[in-house]
């Protein structure tokens, strides 16, 4: 495995290419070529392809799920977790997150990775939601974000970050005023 700072430029290279052109764009030879390298050079930081699919795709589940679950476990306010994980979402790599989940059709291993990704995704908001409403509408407001996140990702004609961003906040708001009537005296 390559030293950390040079497996992150093949990482961010990858994931650039699968934002731009798709699964069926990242190949060894584009990939090269982006980074500058000989193909050579990148066998002498991975043993295979196999071992630098499996590497990115360990790279993005780490960095794109439980590094911004970490960020907002440091919130101890529910509202605040939310905005951090607001926040995260408008900054994921859409095009690539769409890719990955394109290529997770047809490739059992991608797709064992996607479903975890969503999985815990979908956890920890439906956690951060339960803190301020009751359980099934925690459950539905974290799905129905999933659903606006994954929706976004995959509609890339209608891609409107402002849309997604008024979206993801209603969802905020309403946890928000189920929180404020849940505590209104009776």
């Amino acid at each position: 495995m390559p030293a950390h700072k040079d497996a992150a430029r093949y990482f961010d290279c990858a994931l650039a290419i699968l934002a731009t052109q798709g699964y069926g764009g990242l190949k060894l030879a584009p990939l090269c070529e982006r980074m500058g390298v000989t193909t050579g050079a990148f066998y002498h930081h991975f043993a295979n392809w196999g071992a630098f699919t499996e590497a990115l795709l360990d790279h993005w589940h780490r960095e794109r799920t439980h590094r911004l679950v970490e960020l907002a476990r440091r919130e101890p306010d529910p509202l605040d977790q939310l905005q951090v994980l607001l926040d995260a979402a408008m900054e994921l790599p859409h095009g690539a997150e769409a890719a990955i989940r394109a290529w997770s059709t047809i490739d059992p291993a991608v797709h064992r990775i996607q479903e975890s990704v969503d999985l815990e995704r979908h956890s920890f908001v439906r956690k951060a939601f339960a803190a301020l409403v009751d359980p099934e509408e925690a459950d539905r407001l974290a799905t129905l974000g999933m659903y606006l996140l994954i929706g976004f990702e995959q509609a890339e004609s209608l891609r409107d970050p402002e849309v997604l961003s008024w979206a993801l906040h209603e969802l905020k708001r309403t946890a928000a005023k189920g929180a404020a009537s849940r505590s209104a005296p009776r």
